[in-house]
C-alpha cells in the first residue's frame, strides 16, 4: 500500500455541510479534490450511520468513510470494521422507551427506526414534535428502516429524545436510563434534550485511530474538521484541529484553527491555509 503525506477526517453537519440549507459548497468540494489529487487522504467521519450518508456520498469524492461514530469503516470502497449491537442489549435499548419515559431511536446500518408508543406521546407532547420532526428529516436524507419495529435486524448506536419536564411538568427518567447504560456506552449531550449513544470502545476518535493504524500513519499526520460535541474525540486523537466559525465551545479546549463559517468557504480556506491545497 503507497503511504499518503497526510490524512484528512471530516464531520458532516455544521463542517461540510451547512446545517440549514443542507448544502456543501462547490469550494469545499474542489479543495478535497484537489488535496487527494496531492496525494492525501480524505475521510468522511460521522455520527450518521450507512443509509444516512447516502446522498453525501453521491455528493463528494473521499477515500474512505466512517460511520456511526466508528462503528463501520471502510477504506476504498472495502469493510475495514463493523459492530453490531448484541440482539439482547437491542432488546435492553428499545424496552428503555417505556421504562425511562424518552424517545428511543435506533440507528441500523440500513436506516433509522422509531416507534413510540401513543403513550409515551400523549404524556410527553414534546416527544411526539421530536418525533415528527426527526421522521421527516430522516427520510428526506432517504434513511428511514422501512421494516417492523419487532424484525431481526442489527443496529450499532442509537439516539434518545427526552422531556425535561418544563411544559409538561412530567420529566423523563435520566437519571435512571443513565444508570443503567452508562457502563455499556458513552452518552454524548448533543443539547436540546438529545443524546446520542455510542458503544463503548468506539466513536469518532476510536474511528481514527482505526484508520491510520491501518494506513501506516500517525496523529501528527492527522487532520480533524469539526464542529460539535461529537467531534471531541477525533479532536484529542488528531495532532491538527479545525473547527467552523459556528462550533460548540467545548471544542475550544484543543485551540484548534478557527476558520469562517460553512457557506462562507470554510473549508477551502483552512486547507490554503494549512497548506493541504
Amino acid at each position: 500500500m503507497s503511504i499518503a503525506r497526510k490524512a484528512l477526517f471530516f464531520d458532516v453537519d455544521g463542517t461540510l455541510m451547512d446545517e440549514e440549507t443542507h448544502i456543501i459548497p462547490e469550494s469545499a468540494i474542489r479543495a478535497i479534490n484537489e488535496t487527494r489529487s496531492r496525494g492525501n487522504v480524505v475521510f468522511i467521519n460521522s455520527g450518521r450511520t450507512y443509509k444516512m450518508l447516502s446522498k453525501v456520498r453521491d455528493m463528494i469524492p473521499v477515500d474512505g468513510m466512517l460511520y456511526g461514530c466508528g462503528t463501520e469503516l471502510t477504506f476504498h470502497g472495502k469493510s475495514i470494521y463493523y459492530y453490531a449491537i448484541s440482539p439482547e442489549m437491542k432488546d435492553r435499548i428499545k424496552a428503555a422507551s417505556g421504562k425511562y419515559g424518552i424517545k428511543v431511536n435506533l440507528e441500523s446500518r440500513d436506516g433509522w427506526i422509531s416507534c413510540p408508543s401513543e403513550k409515551l406521546l400523549q404524556e410527553h407532547p414534546i416527544l411526539r414534535y421530536k418525533h415528527e420532526h426527526g421522521h421527516k428529516y430522516v427520510g428526506k436524507e432517504g434513511g428511514l428502516l422501512m421494516r417492523d419495529y419487532d424484525d431481526d435486524y442489527e443496529i450499532s448506536k442509537f439516539c434518545v429524545d427526552y422531556d425535561d419536564g418544563k411544559e409538561s411538568g412530567h420529566p423523563s427518567d435520566i437519571e435512571g436510563f443513565h444508570h443503567e447504560f452508562d457502563g455499556f456506552f458513552t452518552i454524548i449531550d448533543r443539547g436540546d434534550c438529545f443524546y446520542e449513544c455510542v458503544p463503548k470502545g468506539h466513536g469518532k476518535g476510536n474511528a481514527v485511530d482505526r484508520m491510520l493504524q491501518y494506513l501506516g500513519l500517525t496523529a501528527d499526520d492527522a487532520y480533524a474538521f469539526g464542529d460539535s460535541t461529537n467531534d471531541i474525540d477525533m479532536m484529542r486523537v488528531c495532532g491538527n484541529r479545525i473547527v467552523l466559525k459556528e462550533h460548540d465551545a467545548e471544542l475550544d479546549v484543543f485551540q484548534p484553527y478557527v476558520t469562517k463559517a460553512v457557506l462562507d468557504d470554510g473549508i477551502a480556506y483552512a486547507m490554503e491555509k494549512l497548506q493541504l491545497i
